[in-house]
């Protein structure tokens, strides 16, 4: 049995994605164990974080069409009506996001192009469910875990406002199941819509884009802290039966918060090809394996020594990582 097969056996899937990039940023990732999450605002993308508002709402028309029911559609219209709580103001999520740039093909001439130094660079294999079982590790919850995410983009307006419903429908029933009479519940209305903004407005991304096939992992700047602090104030709650799980789901975000090198005050700054650019350098020590860094492929240009690339990567304890060359036959 090999290491794959044990690992799917004791239920872990494997989920490879990729990172095109230069040999100096690759020499900088290794080196430091650490990928970078850049401003999702100065993406390259002119409408990223911009699509979901619209796609809500136009999800929202057609749940009132699905659930024609007087109780459900009245719920709707409340969530419809959130833009215009002038009351929830104070309480809007206004999140900075931050954001690392995965694709699903690891040879596209495209992306060899583009995001490798034009096909002279190289393609890190990197596989995302390892970042995601760090969360089952520290045992936190989904319901507390949606700081740091790895998702796929969707492009198709089908599949956004697909996406769109089943948040806004999951978000509504586990308010009816978990609270006696949420409508009791201060602008709860305006905080299923704003959850749910806040939730998509970084997987959503123009139908121009799609070619792309991005999978992204990224921050809610500061959002480790304030739902460490949330939790923490559960806790003080007379009304808390379990304050000592309460104390270890709080301490245990800020410890991996902290491990990642994600809390607010690591933010740093450096000068990108188009300017100075906020980012945090995700620190993957915790994880670093040739498991986590499966493959690497030198692009078509790449003129890198492999036995000297190879002695690189074992230096950095990626000692069975996969290396190959590009098959495009580019002149």
């Amino acid at each position: 049995m090999t290491e794959k097969e044990l690992r799917e056996s004791l239920g872990f899937i494997d989920n490879v994605v990729y990172y095109y990039c230069s040999i100096e940023a690759m020499y900088s990732i290794f080196s430091n164990k650490s990928f970078w999450l850049t401003f999702l605002e100065s993406s390259n993308d002119s409408m990223e974080l911009r699509l979901a508002e619209k796609i809500i709402m136009e999800a929202i028309k057609e749940l009132k069409i699905d659930f024609p029911s007087r109780e459900d559609i009245k719920i709707l219209e409340q969530i419809e009506l959130a833009p215009k709580d002038k009351g929830y103001k104070k309480y809007k999520p206004r999140y900075k996001y931050y954001g690392l740039s995965l694709v699903e093909d690891k040879d596209s001439l495209t992306h060899w192009e583009r995001y490798a130094n034009n096909a002279g660079g190289v393609c890190i294999g990197l596989n995302i469910a390892l970042i995601e079982n760090l969360f089952m590790v520290y045992a936190l919850p989904d319901i507390v875990s949606d700081w740091l995410q790895a998702a796929p983009i969707a492009y198709s307006y089908e599949e956004q406002i697909k996406y769109a419903k089943s948040s806004v429908m999951t978000k509504i029933k586990r308010l009816t199941q978990e609270a006696d009479d949420f409508r009791k519940i201060e602008h709860i209305y305006s905080t299923i819509y704003y959850s749910t903004l806040a939730t998509l407005k970084p997987l959503f991304k123009h139908i121009g884009f799609a070619s792309e096939k991005e999978n992204r992992i990224y921050l809610k700047d500061g959002e480790a802290e304030a739902t460490a602090r949330h939790i923490k104030d559960m806790m003080n709650s007379p009304a808390s039966n379990d304050r000592e799980l309460f104390k270890n789901i709080s301490n245990h975000i800020i410890e991996l918060a902290s491990k990642l090198n994600v809390l607010r005050k690591d933010i740093r700054h450096g000068v990108f090809k188009d300017g100075i650019r906020s980012y945090y350098a995700l620190n993957l020590g915790a994880i670093w394996s040739d498991t986590l860094v499966p493959e690497v492929v030198l692009g078509p240009k790449c003129y890198q020594n492999k036995k000297e690339l190879k002695s690189f990567m074992e230096s950095c304890e990626l000692y069975r990582t996969k290396l190959s060359v590009s098959k495009i036959p580019i002149r």
